[in-house]
């Protein structure tokens, strides 16, 4: 049975880090058996999944300095 109503960003996402019920995770994979554009969204997921631990964000210059200029202004506590 098409798991049409299901088949969302939500539930692949669930899917993709194992959180789904049993029923529905059968019936999202006989979905994903069938469903091209729905294995493709998945697919992508996954990829996107993977690149995450290799992502790094640092801030500018700019904010390093207001973020240092802010803490002297600030009281030590003891």
């Amino acid at each position: 049975m098409p798991m049409t109503t299901m088949s969302t960003p939500v539930s692949l996402i669930a899917y993709l880090y194992r959180e789904l019920p049993p029923e529905n995770t059968r019936a999202l994979q006989q979905e994903l058996a069938i469903n091209a554009l729905l294995s493709e969204e998945f697919d992508s997921m996954v990829i996107a999944k993977k690149a995450l631990p290799q992502v790094t964000f640092s801030p500018t210059d700019k904010t390093l300095a207001d973020i240092l200029a802010y803490s002297l202004g600030c009281p030590v506590q003891a």
